[in-house]
């Protein structure tokens, strides 16, 4: 988070940059390492330690003297999320299935606000690792999974979407043409295909997965490297992939 994408509220960005650091450390940290990392002053970062103490989001590490690590609160809240992705359970073994068709990794992403979260993956050991973990977040417009779930939004959500996101972005309305014909061939075909947005090299193609009322509430996807895929290749796996997410969506109540 840059400076001058601040909020009005310094002690809440100061307490998610700490949060994110030591999400992301290897190791626990000390307040001096913390206030260096995310440039906070030093009586400020004491402060916002102390408050994240209280509230068990962060917590002192005994392996390294006088150092902070994630706290026992942010899991108590990432699994209370976790546990409300009802989908999660039936995704396993029809990725499982999935990942045998085609050799590929698997993944699960859901919509959270503007936003597409990776909340659960199959890795396929025939292929590399790609960039892609549980936890990341994305831009509706600029993943595969975020567009095959827009493509189904209805027009006045489609909309609001893209209104917002010009008031965001001054880069927005070049962008604007191509998202909307993307959108418009997700619609169409059943699934959605997107290239660099994990990686120069690699192309997503996802399909949405659907409740009752035909809205989107997921998308199952996999990753590609951009010289092994072909139109023929993507419509190959597009196919697949279109029937395990039609087969997740018959198990949503």
């Amino acid at each position: 988070m840059t400076t001058h994408e601040r909020s009005k509220a310094p002690a809440v960005d100061g307490a998610v940059l700490i949060i994110d650091l030591l999400a992301s450390s290897a190791f626990p940290l000390t307040l001096s390492e913390i206030c260096e990392k995310t440039g906070l002053p030093a009586a400020s970062g004491h402060r916002i330690i102390n408050a994240l103490l209280e509230h068990q989001m962060v917590a002192l590490n005994t392996s390294r003297k006088k150092s902070y690590c994630i706290g026992a609160k942010i899991f108590q809240v990432a699994s209370t999320i976790y546990s409300k992705q009802s989908i999660i359970p039936f995704f396993y073994p029809i990725a499982e299935i999935l990942k045998n068709e085609i050799h590929r990794p698997i993944f699960l992403s859901v919509p959270i606000g503007n936003t597409v979260v990776v909340v659960s993956k199959l890795e396929s050991s025939l292929n590399a690792t790609f960039n892609l973990h549980i936890g990341q977040t994305m831009p509706l417009h600029s993943s595969a999974s975020g567009k095959a779930i827009l493509s189904m939004f209805n027009a006045k959500e489609q909309l609001n979407y893209l209104a917002g996101q010009k008031k965001t972005s001054s880069h927005f309305s070049e962008l604007l043409p191509k998202i909307k014909a993307d959108l418009e061939r997700a619609k169409r075909l059943g699934y959605a295909v997107s290239q660099g947005d994990i990686g120069q090299y690699v192309s997503c193609i996802a399909a949405p997965i659907l409740n009752l009322r035909n809205e989107p509430i997921a998308a199952i996807s996999t990753a590609v490297s951009n010289e092994f895929l072909t139109h023929q290749e993507a419509r190959d796996f597009s196919k697949k992939l279109i029937q395990a997410a039609r087969q997740l969506s018959s198990r949503i109540v």
